[in-house]
């Protein structure tokens, strides 16, 4: 007879860094935690941002700013394409020697080594960014952002409009990423309201959005309305134009990557292509790809482009005229038939 110590629930559990509980569960977004314990709990096996959000039944973005939010606290380090590992923790130093004694004998007085000569000092470098390392800047704490509201109106001002527009209390990651928004990456409080009104209008308030474009319009010294509002526009043609290559390709409601924008808009916007040519291209590589490529379909788009072909009728002409092209090609390197018995028939001498 065999017996087993029944734990019930507790039979299955798995690890969960102190470090989480200690500095995390009063200041962690709900999301956050969410993402974090589901991670811990599947043990290494590979996964998504799509099905950790259908998991958790919450946005594809709220997991990308759960992700992003345990990457900047260090629990998390990116270490390779799509994969993610606990950061590595400092080593501890090594125990000398006498240390390790039973009983150590004081060491005698060593004389002071004479002080270094003071360093020349040469003039500072200009940095070749002025913002911080992408996605490995630790945000402000707390209280750093409790003393910015106290000390600027316009903080105070920024954080309070920016919870009536996302109409909730704003969680600790995207308070202090509108800090670093203000203090590190130079946007004024204006132009940011701009971004954070957009981002709640196209239903993608996410911290790791937001930051995204602040970050990108940082770079690109958009730090006037005007400007601000030049890019928005930008913004949504690029955001109409991807629709209309999703809906003429038939593919699930989702955000593109940035070389997909890029391309729609270079489509629809610059290249003015229908919804019908649109389909045509998709149709084109989905027979010789199986799936939606944005690479093959503009290779086919700029193709047709190049020859000027830009509706249905003049791609049919087209194909029509490199059809009867290829049938006359054929045809002359044809080889006649009756020609070739009567070479057949020729004397040949016996030595050639």
């Amino acid at each position: 007879m065999f017996y087993r110590l029944d734990l019930g629930p507790w039979n299955q559990i798995f690890p969960v860094p102190c470090a989480l509980v200690d500095s995390h569960i009063k200041l962690a977004a709900k999301e956050h935690l969410q993402v974090i314990l589901w991670l811990l709990r599947q043990g290494g096996q590979p996964f998504s941002p799509e099905t950790t959000a259908q998991a958790l039944d919450i946005s594809t973005d709220a997991v990308l700013d759960a992700l992003e939010y345990w990457t900047a606290q260090g629990l998390l380090t990116a270490a390779a394409e799509g994969e993610l590992r606990p950061a590595p923790q400092p080593a501890l130093p090594p125990v000398p020697a006498e240390t390790r004694q039973s009983s150590p004998s004081p060491a005698p007085p060593q004389p002071s080594p004479p002080a270094p000569a003071p360093a020349e000092q040469k003039p500072a470098q200009p940095e070749a960014s002025a913002l911080p390392p992408k996605k490995r800047m630790l945000r402000p704490d707390g209280e750093h952002v409790a003393a910015r509201a106290t000390e600027s109106q316009a903080m105070r001002f920024l954080l309070q409009e920016a919870e009536n527009v996302l109409g909730k209390t704003l969680s600790p990651a995207m308070t202090a990423l509108l800090v670093s928004i203000i203090d590190d990456y130079g946007l004024p409080v204006d132009v940011t309201m701009m971004l954070i009104h957009y981002a709640a209008d196209v239903g993608r308030a996410s911290a790791s959005y937001i930051d995204a474009v602040a970050r990108e319009w940082a770079e690109a010294g958009v730090l006037s309305v005007a400007a601000a509002e030049e890019r928005l526009q930008m913004l949504s043609k690029v955001r109409l134009a991807w629709g209309k290559v999703s809906s003429a390709a038939g593919l699930p409601r989702r955000a593109p990557s940035k070389s997909e924008a890029e391309r729609a808009h270079r489509w629809v916007d610059e290249w003015h292509f229908s919804s019908e040519m649109l389909t045509a291209a998709y149709d084109l590589c989905a027979e010789h790809t199986g799936k939606f490529s944005a690479a093959y379909m503009d290779r086919v788009l700029t193709g047709w482009h190049e020859k000027g072909i830009q509706n249905l009728d003049e791609l049919a002409e087209h194909r029509r005229a490199a059809q009867e092209k290829n049938e006359q090609q054929s045809q002359s390197r044809s080889y006649d038939i009756d020609a070739l018995a009567q070479m057949s028939t020729l004397d040949l001498p016996d030595e050639l």
